[in-house]
Order: C-alpha cells, then sequence, then structure tokens
C-alpha cells in the first residue's frame, strides 16, 4: 500500500482562517464536466452576491465525462488555487466522477501550507476524507454551483456563515433514532456513502476511529444502500465511529430507504441522528468536515465547533 507523508505530524485540526473578501473565490473542476452556460451564471451569482470570482481552466473543458484534459491538469489547477495568495476559498463546481483519479499528482503537495475553505459535496468526498486525514485540514461538505444558483435562503446561510467565515454551527430540532443518554463527541468525517465506501482497502481509507460518521446518497435503492453499510459494518467503520449523523438519502423509495438504513443501524445502538438537510437535496447544508462535532440527542441538537 502506499505510503502518504504526514503533513500535520502534531496531529492538530486546521481550520482554515475565515474568507479575505478583499481575495477570490476560485472555482475549481475536480470531477465532472458542466455546460459553460452554467458555470458563467453560477460566476454572475457569486458577483451579485459582492465576490470576485476566479475560474480555474479545466472547468471550460471536458474529456469524456471528465471536467478538463487530463486528470493531471485537473490536479494541477486544484493545487494553483490552493498556492495562489489571491485565492481565499475554493469553491468545487459540481462531483459525478473523478475526484479520486486525481491522487498520484497530489499527494507530494502540501495542503496545510496554504489552509483556505475548500466546499463540495457527492464525488469530492474523496478529497475531503485526503484532506482531513492527510493534511489534517478542516473542509465544508455543502453546495456547488448548480446549488447556489437555485438562490435558497437556508443553503446560502449556510455558504456565507459557516463554509466563508468559518462560524459554529449548530442544528436544532434533530431528531434522532434510538437515542443514548449521553453525548457523543468526536471529529466529523464522511460525506457520500457510495464515495466513502470506495476508499476501503485503498492508502486514502476512511478512518472512522472515536469519530462522528456523516453519509448521505442519491439515486441508489433500498437494496444498494443496504450492500453498502454492510460493507462499512463489516470493515468496521460503523462500529469504531462514536455516532452517525444522516444527511438527505434521495431516491424514489423513501419509506423503503429508511426502514433499509434504520434495520441495519439502529441495533447498532450508536447515537443516529437523521434528516439532515444536506448532500443532493434543497436546502444543501454546509457541515464542517475534520471539525469538533457533538451528537446531544437529550437536546436535539448537533454542534459543530
Amino acid at each position: 500500500m502506499i505510503k502518504l507523508p504526514d503533513f500535520a505530524p502534531n496531529g492538530a485540526m486546521i481550520k482554515p482562517p475565515p474568507f479575505d473578501k478583499t481575495k477570490k473565490i476560485g472555482i475549481v473542476a475536480l470531477a465532472g464536466p458542466m455546460a459553460s452556460e452554467t458555470l458563467l451564471a453560477g460566476e454572475d451569482f457569486l458577483k451579485s452576491l459582492g465576490y470576485d470570482v476566479l475560474i480555474a481552466p479545466s472547468c471550460f473543458e471536458q474529456d469524456r465525462y471528465l471536467a478538463g484534459t487530463s486528470d493531471e491538469a485537473r490536479a494541477l489547477d486544484l493545487m494553483m488555487l490552493f498556492a495562489e495568495d489571491e485565492i481565499g476559498a475554493i469553491l468545487n463546481m459540481r462531483g459525478g466522477y473523478g475526484s479520486n483519479r486525481l491522487m498520484p499528482y497530489i499527494t507530494g503537495f502540501d495542503f496545510a501550507k496554504y489552509a483556505k475553505p475548500f466546499i463540495g459535496y457527492s464525488d469530492i468526498t474523496y478529497l475531503h476524507i485526503y484532506l482531513n486525514q492527510h493534511h489534517r485540514l478542516i473542509t465544508y461538505h455543502g453546495p456547488m454551483v448548480k446549488d447556489l444558483l437555485k438562490n435558497e435562503p437556508l443553503t446560502l446561510d449556510g455558504y456565507s456563515k459557516t463554509f466563508l467565515a468559518g462560524e459554529p454551527l449548530t442544528l436544532t430540532g434533530v431528531r434522532y433514532l434510538n437515542p443514548p443518554n449521553e453525548v457523543a463527541t468526536g471529529l466529523s468525517i464522511g460525506g457520500n456513502l457510495t464515495i466513502v465506501a470506495t476508499t476501503l482497502g485503498t492508502a486514502y481509507e476512511v478512518d472512522t476511529r472515536g469519530k462522528i460518521l456523516f453519509l448521505e446518497e442519491v439515486g441508489e435503492a433500498p437494496y444498494s444502500v443496504d450492500r453498502l453499510l454492510m460493507q462499512l459494518i463489516y470493515a468496521g467503520k460503523i462500529h469504531d465511529c462514536v455516532g452517525i449523523i444522516l444527511g438527505d438519502f434521495a431516491g424514489d423509495d423513501q419509506a423503503g430507504l429508511f426502514e433499509t438504513i434504520k434495520g441495519i443501524l439502529v441495533p447498532i445502538g450508536k447515537p443516529l441522528a437523521y434528516g439532515i438537510p444536506a448532500g443532493h437535496t434543497s436546502p444543501n447544508l454546509t457541515i464542517p468536515l475534520g471539525a469538533l462535532c457533538v451528537l446531544d440527542a437529550a437536546g436535539e441538537r448537533i454542534v459543530f465547533e
């Protein structure tokens, strides 16, 4: 297995500084392509909110189902935006597929040296786990270009406050399944269920020991979610975590999905928060990853510090 360098040997998580409004938001394409018209509409929308924008070259290019001209080109764009001083925050253009293909080109780059807010979801989960675990960098699971274009108030509020300003986040009125009396505390980790599962057996495998595992999914049938959750259970990832947060699980059979998830996870006895509007949904809340997280079932809260 590949031995990855440790860019933060003291083990402390690194919270990126709040976005400096004198700098630009960089848009990067790490996975699938997007129509230029949509991308430019997103740029115009961010400018209407008062932000200056820089779009990385790969955002305008496409190779089959991937953005950019190559994996290396997308990786270079990512490293460029992190290293470039005029960029104050990094917004992923979209998910799709392709983030895992960047790993051979970025594993020698010290992202922690250029800590700045980084946001995205879906396929971007691969980068979240990598940046959280190997660079100790707090990142943000949240809206991308199309999500922002919906102009949904809660989505935009989380984007500006949690992502750009780096404010602590408290979710209230949170529902729990089989809630224990005590609170659970740990660093948050995770993202899209399918992508989390694809890290298993690799050098980039998710480490859930003592952590709060956040999961969301879209378009998967109950049997598929069953298979993915069982994979995490057999790999010890559910046993190792101290609590679970379930984001949105969009699909045609909502009742079947809920019963499947409940039937698998409730008997394990972990604190289990569910129904959080985060992921492939609107509103799409911004969830810090790598941050200290408290599951407070009695108080019906989740606190990210």
